[in-house]
C-alpha cells in the first residue's frame, strides 16, 4: 500500500512539474501514438506517417523497439520505447507495461492520442481516460484470438477485463475505427463502445502503383508457383494449406508452395520445430521466410493463397490483388471485403483442406479463369483500398481533432 501511495505522489509531481510543457506544445499539432512494434508501423503506417509529416505533424511514437526502428525513426519528432510483449499473459508485464504508458502520459501530457493495434488500444486508451486526454482514436485492426480462445484461462481474464474494455473505448472523446463490420458489431453486441464512436476504415490501403504488374498474363508459368504470404502460425491456415497441396502432388499436379513469412514465436500457434522441419523437407515446398522486397516474389507468383481464420483487413490480399493475381482466400471477415466470390478470387470456408485443394485445382485447370479474377480484383482496389484513399480517410480525422 504504501509503494502505490509513493508510486502516486510521483506521477502528481511529475504532472505539476510538466504543465508548463504542455502550455509551450499547445501550438504544435503533435500526435501521441502507441503501437505494439514499429514493425507493425513500418509495414502498415510508414506512409501515414510520411503524409503527416509532411503536413507538419510532429509524431511520437510509444512502441516496442526492434529491427524497423532505423526505418520509421526518420518520420518520429521523438521515440519512447514500450515494454510489450504481444503474446504476454504475464500479469507483471502488463502491469509495467501500463505504468510505462502513464509515465509518458504525465510526461508529455498529449491532446491527442492514437492507438493502433488491440492491446496499446486497451492500453492506451485507459490511461488517456484516466489522465484526461482531450481526444483518443483507438486503431482496432484485428481482434486476436483472445477474443475468440476457448481456452478457460483467457474466458476468466476476459470476464475480468469487460469493465475495463468498456470504460477504455466508450469514452465521450472517444472514436473506435476498425477494419470490418463484424469486428465493429462485436464490440456494440458487447457493449464494449457504441455506434456514435466507432467508423470503419477499410484496412491501412494499398500503394496501387507500386504494387502493379508490369504485364497481363495469358498463361501461368510452366512450372506454377504459389505463394503464401504470412506468418507461419496455424491461424493463418498454413496446416490446411500443406494438406491440401499434399493430395494435389499425390495426384501429380505440378507446382511450388512458396512460405513467405516469419515464425511469429509471440503468438501461441506458432509452429513448432518437429512441424515446421517436416514441412520443410518437402521439395516442393520453398521458405522464403520474412522478406523486405515482397514485390519481387509477387513479380514471381502465378495464384497466392491466404486460408486465415480471420483478419482486420488482409494486407498481403490487398497487395495480392493489386498485382493482378489470382487469390484463394477465406469467407471470413477481413477478407471478403476485399475479394468477390466468382468475379475476383476464390472464397473459402475456413478450416478445411478439402475446400482448399478444389479451388487450387479450379485454377490450375482453368488459368484463364483464373487470371481473369485477377485483373477484377485490381479494379475493385483501385477503386475502394487506395493508399490515397485509406489514408485521406485518417488525415481528415486528424484535421478535425487539431481544428477545435
Amino acid at each position: 500500500m504504501l509503494i502505490i501511495l509513493e508510486i502516486y505522489i510521483l506521477f502528481k509531481l511529475i504532472e505539476i512539474k510538466m504543465r508548463s510543457v504542455k502550455k509551450k506544445k499547445s501550438d504544435m499539432k503533435v500526435i501521441f501514438v502507441i503501437a505494439n512494434c514499429t514493425w507493425y508501423i513500418y509495414n502498415f503506417r510508414k506512409d501515414l506517417f510520411r503524409s503527416l509529416q509532411s503536413k507538419g505533424f510532429r509524431i511520437i511514437l510509444i512502441s516496442a523497439k526492434d529491427n524497423y526502428y532505423k526505418d520509421i525513426s526518420k518520420y518520429l519528432f521523438r521515440f519512447e520505447r514500450l515494454f510489450l510483449v504481444r503474446g504476454s499473459e504475464n500479469p507483471i508485464f502488463e502491469f509495467i507495461t501500463l505504468l510505462r504508458i502513464l509515465f509518458l502520459n504525465l510526461k508529455y501530457r498529449p491532446k491527442f492520442v492514437h492507438n493502433f493495434t488491440i492491446k496499446p488500444c486497451i492500453y492506451g486508451s485507459l490511461i488517456a481516460r484516466i489522465t484526461r486526454t482531450n481526444n483518443i482514436i483507438n486503431h482496432i485492426t484485428g481482434l486476436g484470438p483472445s477474443f475468440f480462445s476457448k481456452r478457460k484461462t483467457i474466458n476468466i481474464i476476459n470476464k475480468i477485463l469487460n469493465p475495463i474494455y468498456k470504460y477504455s473505448f466508450s469514452g465521450r472523446n472517444t472514436l473506435n475505427i476498425f477494419h470490418n463490420i463484424q469486428d465493429r458489431d462485436l464490440f456494440i453486441n458487447k457493449k464494449f463502445t457504441s455506434i456514435k464512436n466507432t467508423e470503419i476504415i477499410q484496412g491501412s490501403g494499398v500503394d496501387i502503383v507500386y504494387f502493379k504488374e508490369n504485364f497481363i498474363k495469358e498463361k501461368f508459368n510452366k512450372n506454377v508457383q504459389i505463394l503464401f504470404p504470412a506468418r507461419l502460425i496455424e491461424e493463418k491456415g498454413i496446416i490446411e494449406l500443406i494438406i491440401a497441396c499434399n493430395e494435389l502432388w499425390e495426384e501429380n499436379y505440378k507446382f511450388t508452395l512458396n512460405l513467405a513469412g516469419d515464425i511469429d514465436k509471440q503468438n501461441k500457434s506458432y509452429l513448432k520445430e518437429k512441424i515446421l522441419k517436416k514441412i520443410m523437407r518437402n521439395k516442393n515446398i520453398n521458405f522464403v521466410g520474412r522478406t523486405n522486397n515482397i514485390l519481387k516474389i509477387y513479380k514471381k507468383t502465378d495464384i497466392v493463397v491466404l486460408p486465415t481464420w480471420r483478419e482486420g483487413l488482409s494486407k498481403s490480399i490487398l497487395e495480392s490483388a493489386s498485382m493482378s493475381l489470382p487469390i484463394i482466400t477465406t469467407d471470413v471477415p477481413g477478407c471478403k471485403e476485399v475479394i468477390k466470390h466468382g468475379y475476383s478470387g476464390i472464397l473459402v470456408p475456413p478450416r478445411n483442406a478439402n475446400q482448399i485443394k478444389n479451388a487450387i485445382r479450379n485454377y490450375l485447370e482453368n488459368p484463364s479463369i483464373a487470371l481473369k479474377y485477377g485483373q477484377n480484383a485490381r479494379n475493385s482496389v483501385v477503386h475502394n483500398f487506395s493508399l490515397e484513399r485509406i489514408n485521406n480517410q485518417i488525415l481528415k480525422k486528424y484535421e478535425t481533432y487539431f481544428s477545435k
